[in-house]
């Protein structure tokens, strides 16, 4: 009896072995579990397969474990599973042994079967069915388990009963111990055939990696074929790499071709990575050809560093003196230097590529070179145009509202000139703003301006331009490669673009606006200083250079050259700081004129400039109703006319407080006399000799003072020689409110009586006496000094004068009306139309 148990690899060792000799009992306890007693040790086991696969077994090994000759009878099989094998026995035996057993039972029943079976047929008599079939169970369980013990002894006793049997017997135990041992043997067989298995199929997988490594092997010396091919060059390119002319169109050409197999081999090599470089088959030959490379991008930075300097000479001292004379004044063509330095954009584009040090050294000589050339090209230019700035003549200077941190003073010169100067200057926008030259052929810094832009504009674009086709300074999107340039085959294009993607992300490619901002990096200076030296010279040209700046930064927002609108940009926004002081400072000259000026007659000093300056401003702003600058000088206009309407108003006040009480109103006459004044003025200038829309508000706000002011002179200015009769009609008016009309004579102080005293006192010779001393008193306002008044002086005189006599005339009217009313028959007749009007038209 062998106990196996089962190997990894499937096979099964012995682990101890016993002799059958050595069973003792075999025990059956629950379905799966079974107990041996093997040399009175005891083994418990438990079973995977169904119970009856156990049966099986264990009436198996009693059947093999049971001596031939036992003197102590057969094994006890009590405990056996119950499946035996089924052998015929003797039925006379059987019988025999049942009566035996069913010795001592009581059965009932109807019937007997005979041989003492009466009461297994009977079923059971007083214990009821159910006891009846329980009995019947017990008794045929134990009939069972002494059928098939007396079937063991029988086999026991035929066994016995036979001398041959035990030789029989011995043969087939010796047959079974051989069986045993050829099973043992070939169990060990078995093991050693999968142990041989695996060896087999280690071996197998072993050839079959050698078979792939082989393969590997053979398609690794194909690819080094290749490559050995691929980075081999011509003697004769390397030749040519070293001594062809760089000057000439032809040697160019051919070095271009020349450079395309020492390309294809550095890009092949970059491409592939370490393991090449690590072959010392093709690392020789690769660092040779690197050096090669350098070599060749060092000469092509050594003459270009030559050239650039040289061509650089050219433009700025051409042989043809002729042609620099007539240049001047204009920034000089680079077309031809453009034309020779574009020959070389592809082995600029092979050097990029291949030698990144060098391509820095090119640009960075180039960039030095056309620095300096376009600084003294630039400035050259700025200066001509600001010697031909000219400076503000007297009547511009006193076309501002302050100049030099000094207060506009008023003066008989300027008074008589103001009104000339105004049609003159507020021509200019109406006549479509021609700037025309002054009689020495100057120009206005605006112009001057406008000038040296239109020529730095296309200049600067022209020249980031070439950088970008002669440098290929790009964005990546929109760069080639020398692999696009030559037309080489998709690989190396591929390889080469992703040289480039690895390039700008580690942040190594130049950008155009870094490049432009190197080159033309002093313009910022330059455009500052010029701007300053012109506004030294007329500062009111702020305004138009404002104007230049706004149109030109949207040129160049246009034009996509983000570095000149950037530059102008900065000049736009520095300029309105200068505006926006020059706008405090006028606002603080007008407050500054309130306080210090003591002859407060006729128009102000501020309110006769300001026109002036309006036009100067305008003159500046053909065109740019669409621009930010008229938002700017409009918000501008506001201010300073709210800053004068103030003044003008707080001066008003002043100069009628300072009269005291002498007089009748007088305070309040000068009060409107100021402001009569000062508005018309305003109202003449811009309403019919200078039209401008941004003060159209302005003009309103004016016309409303003028007529209110205008209103309370007359009211005052009448009552002089008539208060008594105005006095009187006004209570009049105001009787007739409360008492009808038929009933105002009877009133004491309207009686008939007090209507002729009035009328009396209103004779043609008081009245002309008393129209002539209102004519004076109005001239005295308004006509005094008239020689050294502007034109718009005597227009107010006869304006204010018109005023009285319609006002007269209406008044004369109205008090008629009332006496017809009121006074049905007149005592004599009030004013006699007559000697009314040639009294009131007084020279």
């Amino acid at each position: 009896l062998h106990k196996a148990k089962q190997n990894v690899n499937g096979s099964f060792s012995i682990g101890k072995t016993w002799s059958l000799d050595d069973l003792q009992r075999v025990e059956v306890g629950k379905p799966l579990e079974f107990t041996l007693i093997i040399n009175s040790k005891t083994y418990r086991y438990e079973t995977e397969l169904p119970s009856s696969h156990q049966a099986q077994f264990l009436v198996t090994l009693v059947r093999a474990g049971r001596p031939p000759v036992s003197p102590s009878g057969p094994m006890p099989l009590s405990a056996v599973s119950r499946k035996a094998a089924e052998e015929h026995i003797d039925d006379d035996a059987v019988l025999a042994n049942v009566e035996e057993m069913l010795e001592g039972f009581e059965w009932r029943g109807t019937g007997g079967l005979g041989l003492g079976l009466d009461g297994v047929a009977g079923g059971g008599g007083g214990g009821g069915a159910g006891r009846g079939k329980s009995k019947a169970d017990e008794i045929e369980k134990r009939l069972v388990g002494e059928l098939k013990a007396l079937e063991a002894a029988s086999i026991h006793a035929i066994m016995e009963s036979d001398d041959r049997v035990v030789g029989v017997v011995k043969q087939l135990d010796d047959a079974l111990a051989e069986l045993d041992k050829m099973d043992l043997m070939i169990g060990l067989y078995k093991t050693q055939l999968n142990l041989m298995t695996d060896d087999i199929a280690h071996i197998e997988s072993q050839n079959r990696g050698l078979q792939v490594q082989t393969s590997n092997q053979r398609a690794l010396l194909s690819e080094l074929d290749k490559l050995m091919s691929t980075i081999h060059i011509p003697d004769h390119d390397l030749t040519a790499l070293a001594q062809e002319s760089l000057e000439s169109q032809q040697g160019i050409e051919k070095l271009e071709r020349s450079v395309v197999s020492l390309y294809k081999a550095l890009l092949s090599t970059r491409d592939t990575g370490a393991p090449v470089g690590d072959m010392a088959a093709a690392s020789e030959r690769v660092g040779e050809y690197r050096a090669k490379a350098q070599q060749f991008s060092k000469r092509v930075f050594d003459f270009l560093s030559i050239m650039f300097k040289f061509q650089v000479d050219q433009v700025l001292n051409p042989k043809d003196a002729g042609a620099a004379a007539r240049d001047k004044g204009r920034l000089k063509s680079h077309a031809a230097m453009e034309d020779f330095l574009g020959r070389y954009c592809g082995l600029m584009l092979f050097v990029k590529e291949i030698d990144q040090q060098r391509y820095q050294l090119i640009c960075s000589a180039y960039f030095t070179a056309m620095s300096d050339l376009h600084r003294q090209e630039i400035q050259g230019l700025m200066n001509l145009l600001k010697s031909q700035v000219k400076k503000a003549t007297d009547d511009e200077l006193e076309a501002i509202l302050v100049r030099a941190g000094f207060v506009i003073k008023d003066s008989p010169t300027m008074r008589q000139q103001s009104m000339r100067r105004v049609g003159t200057i507020a021509r200019a926008p109406l006549e479509g703003g021609k700037k025309d030259k002054d009689k020495d052929g100057k120009l206005t810094g605006s112009e001057a301006f406008a000038q040296a832009l239109h020529q730095v504009t296309p200049h600067l674009a022209r020249e980031q331009g070439f950088i970008s086709d002669f440098l290929h300074i790009n964005p990546l999107d929109a760069s080639i490669t020398f692999a696009d340039y030559m037309s080489l085959e998709t690989f190396f294009r591929r390889g080469a673009t992703s040289y480039l993607a690895q390039q700008a992300q580690k942040g190594q490619l130049r950008d155009i606006r870094s490049a432009m901002e190197v080159v033309f990096g002093f313009l910022e200076g330059e455009m500052r200083d010029w701007i300053d030296a012109v506004l030294q010279k007329d500062s009111a040209q702020i305004v138009g250079i404002l104007a230049v700046l706004d149109r030109f930064v949207l040129r160049a927002d246009e034009g996509n050259n983000e570095f000149f609108k950037r530059v102008l940009q900065k000049q736009y926004q520095r300029s309105l700081l200068a505006l926006e002081r020059s706008c405090k400072e006028q606002i603080r000259s007008i407050e500054q004129t309130k306080l210090t000026l003591k002859k407060r007659k006729g128009v102000v000093p501020f309110v006769r400039v300001f026109p002036l300056f309006v036009a100067r401003i305008e003159a500046q702003l053909d065109g740019a109703d669409s621009l930010n600058i008229r938002q700017v000088i409009d918000g501008h206009y506001e201010r300073i006319v709210a800053s004068i309407f103030d003044c003008l108003q707080q001066m008003a006040k002043m100069d009628g407080e300072g009269q005291g009480t002498q007089g009748e109103g007088k305070d309040q006459l000068n009060y409107h006399v100021i402001l009569i004044e000062n508005m018309h003025h305003i109202i003449t200038v811009f309403s019919t000799k200078q039209r401008v829309v941004a003060l159209g508000p302005f003009v309103s706000a004016a016309r409303a003072k003028y007529d209110q002011n205008l209103a309370a002179y007359i009211r005052l200015i009448l009552r002089r020689p008539l208060a008594r009769q105005l006095d009187w009609f006004a209570g009049l008016e105001q009787l007739l409110r409360t008492t009808p009309p038929t009933e105002v004579s009877l009133h004491s102080a309207y009686t008939r009586s007090s209507l002729r005293r009035i009328t009396a006192e209103t004779r043609a010779k008081d009245l002309r006496k008393a129209i002539e001393a209102l004519y004076k008193r109005v001239d005295k306002h308004f006509g005094a000094e008239v020689v050294n008044q502007a034109a718009q002086q005597k227009d107010v005189l006869k304006t204010v004068w018109k005023a009285c006599e319609d006002e007269l005339v209406r008044l004369v009217a109205e008090w008629k009306a009332l006496i017809a009313k009121c006074y049905p028959v007149r005592p004599r007749p009030l004013f006699p139309s007559s000697s009314l009007r040639p009294h009131l038209g007084v020279d």
